[in-house]
């Protein structure tokens, strides 16, 4: 029998410790990554993270350089060190247990023989697909797996539900002006003193505006940009595959051009539609959004930091105090031109994983993410309160939204207590209009916030959404089914055909 070379045997046992190291770096790769996701982000559904992953992580590198600091510490330094002292152990046990097994020992080598002999079988073992399954099935569970399987073959939900606004009538009865504050993160459990002692969010209720007590988050709505795309067009947010491969980057270069969204509809009456946020506009896709739907004016980080250095900045951009200074002073200028406006805003200083300390904030001592809460619900009273003694309520309706549930932040262990959470909302103007409801959701946002500054929308419905709001001449306003959020949570996110049709370019 020919005897196997030296060499020949050496290459097949480099090759099988490569394996299995790239084995063990896939495994933990998997599971530092979920670790990570669930610190910074909570938990998001799959839908989440591919919808960032093929629309809309340009901007992200530059927007938050700690975030990017902290993934490449933990989801890829920390497996890849990982994998390393596990095949490194494999490797020099192997080494040793060859090397000295005809050399005779006392008891208590030959014990620590033992033990390094049993450890180092475990190891070797099959484990690298044992530990591939285990962080397999951690990742389902993380990201909801099963839920997406059964999106890809379940009921289409949406086509059965979706109402084309093109095929409703929409009517202006006394149109007013309109000023939509999307708050980062914001929920009634902040609410609550059982949990921080006191009301956070005291100075908004004391606006007493209208309030719907329980807006629930539906699927497909849980993030920023979500929120934004389900209040404004009434439809859900999620990954689409409408091309394959690199194809599908080049190929969607509108943001749901197909929907017809509330910048769209006011657009269509006259309105100047003007949108300012602290964050980069690239991020998500969110400029993309706001341009292709009729926003005029389109102002992000970028736009408004004239000359701010990164240290006058947060991670994202613009605190909220230096962006309702910008806000003052452009709608003090629209209401100048006396023309029909819509001016949205969205913060950021609340934004987890541990919120962000402007410069108004520190003045006032805040110290802890709870008093950046507080802080921020005082800084969006004040900016309404600017507008009443302004006099501009007499011809401008406002609305504040949490743009959705709160991620991971510092006081989400006691968020998370509760057994159900609502995100807060308040509609503030003159009090004409009759709440129909109290329940909600993203989509009844969009037929809604018209009915309430002065349009009369025909049945009251739009996409998927059920106006929570009746002027007193409005008649037959549909309801939604008692069980609406359920089917939606089983169901929505189910592929459609209907849905994709949002997202095809216009035919010519």
């Amino acid at each position: 029998m020919t005897p196997v070379p030296h060499s020949s045997h050496h290459h097949r046992h480099l090759t099988r410790l490569l394996l299995r190291f790239l084995v063990y770096l896939l495994a933990l790769f998997l599971v530092c990554m979920g670790l990570w996701v669930n610190d910074n982000f909570g938990e998001p559904s799959l839908e989440q993270v591919l919808y960032h992953l093929q629309f809309g992580m340009e901007g992200l590198v530059d927007t938050d350089a700690q975030l990017i600091h902290t993934f490449i510490q933990q989801a890829l330094l920390l497996p890849l060190l990982l994998a390393l002292l596990v095949v490194g152990f494999e490797f020099v046990s192997g080494y040793y247990l060859s090397r000295t097994l005809h050399h005779p020992a006392g008891w208590a080598h030959s014990q620590a023989r033992r033990a390094l002999k049993v450890s180092y079988w475990v190891v070797s073992h099959r484990a690298p697909v044992y530990v591939l399954m285990s962080a397999l099935a951690y990742f389902c569970v993380q990201f909801s797996m099963l839920a997406y399987l059964h999106s890809q073959f379940g009921r289409d939900y949406f086509s059965e539900h979706y109402l084309d606004p093109r095929k409703v009538t929409i009517t202006a009865r006394q149109p007013l002006n309109l000023v939509l504050i999307y708050v980062e993160s914001l929920e009634n459990s902040y609410r609550d003193p059982a949990l921080f002692g006191s009301n956070l969010l005291a100075s908004l209720d004391d606006l007493n505006g209208l309030r719907f007590e329980r807006f629930r988050q539906a699927p497909g709505t849980g993030w920023t940009i979500a929120g934004i795309t389900a209040t404004q067009c009434a439809v859900p947010l999620k990954s689409v595959s409408l091309y394959n491969g690199n194809d599908q980057g080049h190929n969607i270069k509108s943001f749901l051009p197909n929907a017809v969204c509330l910048g769209d509809i006011l657009d269509g009456f006259g309105y100047r539609n003007v949108y300012m946020g602290g964050d980069a506009l690239s991020f998500s896709g969110k400029g993309r959004f706001f341009l292709d739907h009729h926003y005029s004016e389109v102002y992000g980080r970028e736009e408004l930091k004239q000359g701010r250095s990164k240290a006058d900045m947060n991670f994202w951009g613009l605190y909220d105090d230096d962006l309702f200074v910008y806000a003052r002073a452009r709608l003090q200028a629209l209401q100048r031109e006396g023309k029909p406006f819509n001016l949205t805003l969205t913060t950021i200083d609340t934004h987890g994983p541990d919120g962000h300390f402007s410069r108004h904030c520190q003045q006032r001592g805040v110290t802890d993410f709870a008093g950046i809460v507080r802080c921020t619900a005082d800084q969006v009273a004040s900016f309404v309160q600017f507008m009443q003694r302004k006099g501009y309520l007499a011809n401008t309706r406002v609305v504040i939204l949490g743009d959705h549930l709160a991620m991971s932040n510092p006081v989400y262990k006691q968020l998370d207590s509760l057994e159900q959470r609502t995100i807060y909302n308040q509609f503030i103007g003159l009090p004409s209009a009759q709440k129909l409801r109290e329940q909600v959701l993203h989509f009844d946002m969009l037929p809604s916030i018209l009915e309430f500054i002065g349009f009369n929308v025909e049945g009251g419905r739009l996409g998927l959404g059920y106006s929570a709001i009746k002027a007193p001449k409005d008649v037959d306003m549909a309801l939604p089914k008692a069980t609406i959020f359920e089917e939606m949570d089983k169901d929505l996110l189910n592929e459609s055909d209907t849905y994709l049709q949002l997202w095809k370019p216009p035919v010519p």
